[in-house]
């Protein structure tokens, strides 16, 4: 064997693994960025929970006077929490899909007020005052736009509609709710964080007082299952 037949050998044994170890770095490289990319793409299953911070819109609220010196209307506020489950759909990078399915209470309380016939004024907290906790299944469906951020994580707008059904509901009100909702989001790997606004549309109390029910949520969620 001569000189250059053994250069010429150990110069393929340098060589080679060197050049194939280049392209198999790119190709991987390049894998994982696809998969960087298509992170979030597909389905995913994500278990919430969260504050709840409701009241009935006094805007719409018409005062039913019983009798000289007194009026009431359904007003203030109730805190409570949400527990439920969401279901994710990444269309692409910039639209998504979002089901969920919710445990809430929301509410305010039924209030009596002086009237000295020119309006009422401060608020009688005697043992006629009711509250009202209103246990209810929500069901929301929106849609999601997305701001990619950084690795593995994204902002969002979303707004879509939302439906109530009443577990438990004094006399007077109705037992069902129909409203939309606006928020944003934020989802880093695993884990998501959201602020919801929900405007009901129809009144939540069927007499005279006429208000409707809305709410605000602030939420962490897990995401517990990807396809």
């Amino acid at each position: 064997m001569t000189k250059r037949t053994i250069l010429g050998l150990l110069l393929a044994v340098c060589v080679f693994p060197s050049v194939y170890a280049q392209k198999f770095t790119k190709k991987e490289q390049a894998r994982r960025e696809a998969r960087e990319a298509n992170y979030f793409y597909g389905a995913s299953f994500t278990f919430t929970a969260g504050f709840e911070h409701s009241w009935m819109n006094e805007k719409s609220v018409d005062l039913e006077t019983e009798y000289y010196g007194k009026s009431e209307k359904w007003g203030n506020t109730h805190n409570f929490f949400n527990v439920g489950f969401l279901w994710d759909q990444a269309i692409n990078r910039k639209w998504g899909l979002q089901t969920g399915l919710y445990y809430k209470q929301k509410g305010g309380d039924h209030l009596y007020f002086y009237d000295n016939g020119l309006g009422y004024g401060s608020i009688l907290r005697d043992e006629e005052t009711e509250e009202a906790g209103i246990n209810m299944i929500e069901v929301q469906s929106q849609v999601r736009y997305f701001i990619p951020v950084q690795y593995r994580s994204r902002f969002s707008v979303n707004a879509g509609y939302f439906i109530d059904k009443f577990v438990n509901t004094p006399g007077d009100v109705r037992n069902w709710n129909l409203g939309v909702q606006a928020g944003i989001g934020y989802d880093y790997r695993h884990w998501s964080f959201s602020a919801t606004y929900q405007c009901g549309l129809l009144p939540s109390v069927v007499d005279d007082c006429n208000s409707r029910l809305s709410s605000v949520s602030l939420n962490v969620g897990f995401r517990i299952w990807k396809k």
